[in-house]
């Protein structure tokens, strides 16, 4: 089985690799990475993070040569007057089918979310504390960062893309594989 994602991400690159052979087993398995441009803002909002990661498979898919192309995008979504960061992932088959999934989403700390209200982009807010804490430039983990390194973003990369490839499951009781 040959995949091919749209980045360039290592902790993303592995996920994928961890992810498709957690659920389909597959006897062998290519990751092969691309640079793809995600076409929405640094740090997405709500819409933005799903048409970030469609255009990400899309871009790879136009690539072609693999069995599967994958977009996953991490951003920002209010909910409930609330501001949370989940990810979505978008797989787009060899037949062209599309599959799509999103994790679950992790609540901003208040001082963030505050600030984000205030006018101060989120990039400018994570680059603040990234100085403050002395992390390195290359630290690009969000939740690690909002929950002093409790846990990390690769929860939600692998949330999403598993509630997307899950779909692939091939099962007579998996009722993404019934038409009726």
């Amino acid at each position: 089985m040959k995949i091919l994602i749209g980045t360039k991400n290592q902790k993303k690159i592995k996920v994928v690799g961890d992810i498709f052979t957690e659920i389909l087993k597959p006897s062998s398995l290519d990751v092969a990475s691309h640079n793809a441009k995600s076409l929405v803002p640094e740090a997405p909002f709500d819409k933005e993070t799903y048409q970030g990661a469609l255009n990400r498979a899309k871009e790879c898919q136009a690539i072609g040569n693999a069995n599967y192309y994958v977009g996953i995008e991490s951003g920002l979504v209010e909910r409930y007057g609330h501001l949370f960061e989940e990810a979505w992932a978008v797989v787009i088959s060899d037949k062209d089918q599309i599959y799509y999934g999103y994790s679950s989403g992790l609540l901003l700390p208040a001082v963030v979310s505050k600030r984000m209200k205030a006018g101060e982009s989120h990039m400018k807010i994570m680059k603040y504390y990234d100085d403050h804490f002395q992390l390195p430039d290359d630290n690009r983990d969000t939740w690690s960062r909002y929950t002093g390194g409790n846990i990390s973003r690769e929860i939600s990369l692998q949330e999403a893309l598993r509630n997307a490839i899950i779909q692939l499951m091939p099962s007579d009781q998996n009722l993404y594989n019934h038409t009726s």
